[in-house]
């Protein structure tokens, strides 16, 4: 009985150390600020890329058109 007694506890104290340095670990903390870097690059690469057809959508290619209309008339 001893035996069997000895050995739940080794094991038991043995999850409990693997659990507290698990929890304890801070090595995936990385994963999540490498994550938020993406998003805010994914987000702001997309704001840049609206910002630019508005701005070639509204001025440039207009006056493109224009011109070259003007030489063919």
């Amino acid at each position: 009985m001893r035996k069997i007694r000895n050995f739940v506890t080794a094991k038991a104290a043995t999850a409990l150390n693997r659990s507290r340095a698990v929890l304890l670990s801070e090595d995936g903390d990385f994963y999540i600020s490498d994550g938020v870097k993406i998003i805010i690059a994914v987000v702001l690469g997309a704001l840049l890329l609206a910002a630019l057809t508005g701005i070639f959508n509204d001025t440039v290619i207009p006056r493109i058109t224009q011109e070259i209309q003007g030489l063919f008339s």
